[in-house]
């Protein structure tokens, strides 16, 4: 009805606004202190220590080298020096402590698993970086050329970021604050192994993306950073794949 379209009632991304400062009080209320918000004010980031624990964070990482990690060839090394690997493979994406891992993910934050993109495994050596950026653009103002499942699915509403190893130092995550270049420097994450954090990368107005939540990967000065990546979506991400069938995408191959 367009009558309502302007209406705010605090609800979820579903609907044209989601009140940030209510969802992030609320999901944090409702783990009794294990998750907990780092910065009230743009951006909304929370964190929690010991999502994972040591068996857990190993298990990924056997996943990870499993899938086999590569040179980051889409932007410059000077830009984003880094080794990836996604889990987009049938055989990382059936493994049962992935699926387990999507469902405790879903129940912290109340968006269907099929809301979420392949996990992207990340590893850092000493002098590796990713200078600052955004994980979403805003989708009143989108780019000539989008994606059409992501035309479907809404913007990259959430980002959840897990930390797969201690770093002796540096690799912090730091969040620009209000000014989007990386001078004011609002927030600093150190990395804890078995910790997530998560953080809104969107307005109230879901469609506009929030500068304050551009963020980059501090360089590792001595040690590893492995890590891992989820991007949430406002819907369904991987509706397509429902009606595509498994071998007619690439990823099943």
């Amino acid at each position: 009805d367009d009558d309502d379209d302007d209406d705010d009632d605090g609800g979820g991304a579903g609907e044209d606004h989601v009140n940030w400062a209510e969802w992030f009080t609320a999901i944090t209320s409702a783990s009794k202190g294990r998750f907990r918000i780092l910065n009230r004010e743009t951006p909304w980031v929370a964190e929690y220590p010991n999502f994972l624990n040591d068996a857990e964070v190993d298990e990924l990482i056997r996943i990870s080298v499993q899938e086999g990690y590569r040179d980051e060839d889409e932007y410059p090394n000077h830009i984003r020096d880094v080794s990836v690997t996604n889990c987009d493979s049938i055989r990382c994406m059936t493994e049962p402590f992935i699926n387990e891992l999507y469902g405790r993910v879903s129940d912290t934050v109340g968006f269907a698993p099929n809301s979420f993109e392949s996990m992207e495994f990340i590893h850092y050596g000493p002098g590796q970086h990713y200078r600052w950026h955004a994980d979403e653009y805003s989708w009143k103002y989108p780019p000539k050329k989008v994606d059409p499942v992501a035309v479907l699915s809404g913007p990259r509403v959430l980002t959840m970021f897990f930390y797969l190893s201690d770093v002796t130092e540096g690799g912090e995550t730091a969040f620009a604050g209000p000014d989007a270049t990386g001078m004011t420097r609002r927030l600093a994450v150190t990395p804890r192994k078995g910790k997530m954090i998560l953080w809104a990368n969107m307005k109230d107005d879901w469609r506009v993306s929030e500068p304050a939540a551009v963020h980059s990967a501090i360089p590792v000065r001595k040690g590893q950073k492995i890590a891992a990546t989820l991007w949430i979506h406002s819907s369904g991400f991987r509706i397509p794949e429902l009606y595509a069938g498994r071998q007619c995408h690439a990823r099943y191959n």
